[in-house]
């Protein structure tokens, strides 16, 4: 796997950070299949949609894999006390009676904290082991919560087959870490 000089995100993880930008993520998931193309390598590529990933990340997950980012002591007790102990309420207002119904508080033990700069920061830690589920056989280029993968084969049986062994990877990995796969809106090419 690629990772930048820190060695805490994957190279190819954009979105969130400067000079990772949408543009820089489709630039390489095309020249990375155009230069297949140009070799005659069969050249397959799934493109992923996670449903609701920002509201899916598991608190207890994100905790236990923040030392693999090298986030440990204080660091880490500071971003334990962001994520735990948070409570939400929900409050619906009706215009036509004029009136308000709150639920109740509910602990919150799932989700980053939209619209803080910290939420998408730790959504791209609670992700960035998922180059580690495939195995080195399939480029990933994640982008938020889309996630391309190219896959190259020998010929276009055997890229069938990785392209099966990788889905299959691919979507136990979305299950370990409780994220749901988007089914309508992902497609393969």
């Amino acid at each position: 796997m690629e990772y930048l000089n820190n060695n805490i995100l994957f190279t190819h993880h954009f979105g969130f950070r400067k000079r990772f930008a949408t543009e820089d993520a489709i630039f390489k998931l095309t020249h990375d299949i155009l230069e297949a193309l140009n070799m005659k390598t069969p050249v397959g590529s799934i493109l992923f949609d996670l449903s609701k990933a920002f509201d899916s990340v598991n608190h207890a997950l994100l905790l236990n894999k923040l030392p693999y980012c090298g986030i440990v002591g204080k660091s880490k007790l500071l971003i334990e006390s962001y994520l735990l102990n948070r409570f939400q309420s929900v409050q619906l207002s009706c215009s036509t009676s004029n009136s308000k119904i709150t639920s109740n508080w509910a602990l919150v033990k799932h989700g980053v904290p939209q619209g803080s700069i910290l939420g998408p920061i730790l959504f791209l830690l609670y992700i960035n082991d998922l180059p580690h589920a495939l195995l080195d056989k399939a480029t990933p280029i994640l982008f938020a919560d889309d996630k391309s993968l190219i896959i190259t084969g020998k010929s276009t049986s055997s890229l069938q087959e990785d392209i099966n062994v990788i889905f299959g990877q691919i979507s136990q990995w979305f299950q370990d870490n409780c994220l749901s796969l988007n089914i309508s809106k992902t497609n393969f090419l």
